[in-house]
């Protein structure tokens, strides 16, 4: 943009002063073509010449000013083209590695305080859901993100926790993404959820159109890829 601010007051000008030029040339050729009885033919060649020199030369101005127009223009528009194409970037990125909230449509897994899961059995839920293409994912609020860490917390009660904070129950696990894609991902034959049945695990598994997942807190480390460990 600033190259168009560059050349916008300039051009303005100069238009302006094209249009003042051609008015005053208009102008004295009225008051020739009124006097035309008065002058001799020396004088009117003279006066054609000088004409068509400055009329060429206007033409020539102008041909040049639009050029420098279409330049310009141009260079906008790929400036503002490649702006918002990079923007979009930025905003993936940010939305890949959880910097930022996510609204949309989606699934929620919840799994009631009965339930003997493990933190093994989250991790395998969250992981089929980033494989049926889920575009965010949260646990009890708490965003899933490439440094995410789920595991035991180490008391005797054996209370899952997510990046050090316990979980509590009925845990809601929440992705966004294409509702159908996620609940199939989970309800593949021979699956998590076919394995969870195993030790009388039963998630309830809900469509939603519109959900939101908080943004992370954000450590000292990156990395552009969600994983979960364990």
């Amino acid at each position: 943009m600033n190259k168009l601010e560059n050349w916008k007051l300039p051009v303005f000008i100069t238009f302006i002063l094209l249009g003042v030029l051609i008015t005053v040339q208009f102008r004295t050729q009225q008051t020739y073509l009124r006097d035309l009885s008065q002058q001799s033919t020396d004088d009117l060649l003279q006066l054609m010449s000088r004409n068509n020199e400055e009329k060429t030369k206007l033409e020539q101005e102008l041909i040049v000013l639009n050029e420098k127009l279409r330049t310009v223009s141009s260079d906008v528009s790929t400036g503002e083209n490649l702006t918002k194409e990079l923007q979009q970037d930025i905003l993936e990125q940010k939305t890949a590695i959880g910097l930022i909230p996510v609204k949309g449509p989606g699934i929620t897994i919840t799994i009631d305080a009965n339930s003997p899961i493990m933190y093994l059995d989250i991790i395998d839920i969250i992981n089929e859901l980033w494989n049926a293409q889920a575009e965010a994912i949260a646990i009890n609020e708490h965003r899933v993100t490439s440094w995410t860490k789920i595991h035991w917390s180490g008391e005797n009660n054996m209370a899952i926790t997510v990046n050090g904070k316990k979980i509590t129950f009925p845990c809601v696990i929440t992705a966004i993404g294409d509702p159908n894609k996620l609940e199939e991902g989970l309800r593949l034959m021979g699956g998590v959820l076919d394995d969870l049945a195993i030790y009388n695990i039963y998630p309830v598994i809900e469509k939603e159109e519109n959900l939101e997942v908080p943004g992370a807190e954000i450590p000292n480390i990156r990395y552009m890829k969600p994983k979960v460990k364990s």
